[in-house]
């Protein structure tokens, strides 16, 4: 159905835009220049742009009476607001992490080894490995480090493609990041691992031979909103991990309009949690 773009209506363009000027006045007496400065930056950013250019083409559909391509604007328009709203994405963080935030890693008995799955480092232009979003992995592990909480520290991950022969391996970035924290080199074990599934094959095979213990206390340390799924992997191998949750993403949310316009963070955010109930539909 090829679209017929409609003429300027003096009427509906004024409509438009004394409704945005309605909305920015509104802001403004609710929370002052500073929402009022928050909501302006938000929106110029490329997913405010997008936003708005979905409302505004969403509104010229339907006076035209476009419905079909109306509707269908609307329904990019109602996927972007909830999928890029703080309170959506909030809400579906905590949705997995919440059984995870009354663990205490300072209350953590002793443990044979720990385990850091890959995804808190990168490697910079100069090949220097840092910590990345999830880096409180690697944090978290040496806090038990130091603290005699665990012997071994397991690190995994590796790259599918390397960007350069220099490019490191998230186990390897992992390994140089806790060594410049105070670990021995002694201490720390790489293991490989592509995906989730993958360094669970690779735990498989190496526990059984390398820890001794008929019964061996190890934990296992990723990101708060993955855990879940890593744990549910490791039991489909027949590895039992005691929960050690980093990288919270979810938390209090104080009420604030502008935060109803979508922003980049939080549409990352609701991609990755969606993307943790797809894995769980399709058992990976």
């Amino acid at each position: 159905m090829p679209v017929r773009f409609p003429r300027l209506n003096r009427k509906s363009i004024a409509g438009f835009l004394l409704l945005a000027v309605l909305t920015f006045l509104i802001l403004g007496l609710l929370g002052g220049i500073t929402l009022l400065e928050k909501t302006l930056t938000t929106l110029v950013m490329p997913v405010g742009l997008v936003w708005l250019g979905l409302i505004t083409s969403t509104y010229w559909l339907l006076v035209s009476q476009q419905r079909a391509w109306g509707i269908f604007s609307f329904g990019c328009l109602l996927i972007m607001t909830l999928g890029g709203n703080k309170f959506v994405s909030n809400y579906l963080a905590h949705s997995l992490e919440a059984p995870y935030t009354q663990i205490d890693i300072a209350q953590i008995q002793p443990l044979d080894a720990v385990i850091v799955l890959g995804g808190g480092t990168s490697t910079t232009y100069n090949n220097r490995a840092q910590l990345g979003m999830a880096g409180d992995r690697v944090a978290t592990a040496a806090r038990l480090y130091h603290s005699s909480s665990v012997k071994k520290i397991i690190c995994t991950g590796s790259q599918s493609f390397r960007a350069t022969p220099e490019d490191l391996h998230p186990r390897e970035e992992a390994k140089l990041i806790l060594i410049g924290l105070g670990i021995p080199s002694d201490a720390i074990i790489l293991l490989e691992g592509e995906n989730t599934s993958q360094e669970m094959n690779s735990l498989k095979d190496w526990i059984p031979k390398n820890i001794e213990s008929s019964q061996p206390r190890i934990g296992l340390i990723t990101s708060a909103w993955h855990l879940k799924r890593a744990l549910r992997l490791a039991s489909s191998q027949g590895l039992h991990f005691q929960p050690i949750p980093s990288n919270f993403i979810s938390g209090p949310v104080n009420l604030s309009p502008h935060w109803i316009v979508p922003s980049g963070d939080d549409l990352a955010t609701t991609g990755r949690i969606v993307k943790e109930y797809l894995a769980a539909i399709v058992k990976r």
